[in-house]
């Protein structure tokens, strides 16, 4: 049974061809034209599960994905998801400059508008690349009319991570761009993710579903993501480091059966409601909000 009252929560997808998400694969750009594209029919058999449950999500779409396929982006629009930005190359922004970030949004929102005719509001850097060496990320964000991000993963790992930074939504600029991290449950004094991707796969579903009972009872939203690959068992097995046969093929199997527990107990918004939600909300310097 789904729960009712409370905060609610948001379910996203960080739409990339399995690809783009390897960090092996993912700077061969040159070569990507030669890899089998297999995000339509992963984000189809997403998009029915979705369906069925009658969720509707945040897509952070890739501008060369959009550019490409341009019937998918529609399909997900014309079923009521938000669409939102995930660069167009999927780049480290913390390996860009200013300018080069700039550049890459502009890209990215003129391939999704020409399909999808509105503004997008709300952005993702790819591997959740907005970091410390990056202050001037919020400001480019604005300036492209930007009305949130959820790029913060407030833990400390090798590859992404912002440490220190607040576990709740909170205002990021003085703009008012709202910042929406990606979930967190904090114990012995850590921050363990629990918000999807692999942590979603590899970890038991009853510490998921504790962790974001745990959250709504604090009165704060889970947001959650995902990526179509990940849905996709067929995918066949290209050469990877040892780490990424695990970080990317791992748990595969577990997932969509804990999507849908997941949608059968807990209520899920696109991340845009939840922006809709914030005159409901206060929000500190420190980032303690509570969304009634």
């Amino acid at each position: 049974m789904t729960e009712t009252g409370g905060p609610l929560n948001a379910f996203t997808v960080d739409l990339e061809d399995w690809f783009q998400g390897l960090t092996s694969t993912n700077p061969r750009i040159d070569q990507w034209p030669l890899f089998e594209s297999r995000v339509v029919p992963a984000t189809m058999r997403l998009l029915e599960i979705l369906r069925r449950y009658r969720i509707q999500a945040t897509f952070f779409v890739l501008g060369y994905v959009a550019e490409r396929h341009p019937e998918l982006i529609d399909t997900i629009q014309s079923e009521g998801h938000e669409i939102a930005v995930h660069g167009y190359w999927h780049h480290y922004v913390s390996r860009l400059t200013s300018a080069e970030f700039s550049m890459e949004l502009a890209r990215t929102l003129e391939a999704i508008m020409s399909i999808t005719g509105e503004m997008p509001i709300g952005h993702r850097a790819p591997y959740f690349s907005v970091n410390q060496t990056t202050p001037w990320a919020f400001d480019v964000l604005r300036a492209h009319g930007f009305r949130y991000d959820s790029s913060i993963f407030p833990i400390r790992n090798g590859f992404y991570g912002y440490p220190g930074m607040p576990r709740f939504p909170y205002i990021a600029s003085e703009g008012g761009l709202m910042e929406f991290p990606l979930s967190t449950v904090r114990l012995g004094g850590v921050n363990w993710p629990i918000a999807g991707g692999f942590y979603l796969r590899m970890l038991p579903y009853a510490f998921v579903r504790w962790s974001i009972r745990r959250l709504n009872r604090q009165g704060h939203p889970a947001v959650l993501y995902i990526h179509p690959w990940e849905l996709d068992l067929d995918q066949p097995l290209h050469p990877v480091t040892p780490r990424e046969r695990i970080t990317h093929y791992g748990g595969r199997r577990t997932l969509e059966p804990k999507l849908h527990r997941l949608f059968n107990e807990f209520s899920f918004v696109p991340l845009r409601t939840l922006l809709e939600a914030t005159d409901q909300v206060t929000v500190t310097s420190k980032g303690n909000s509570h969304f009634a």
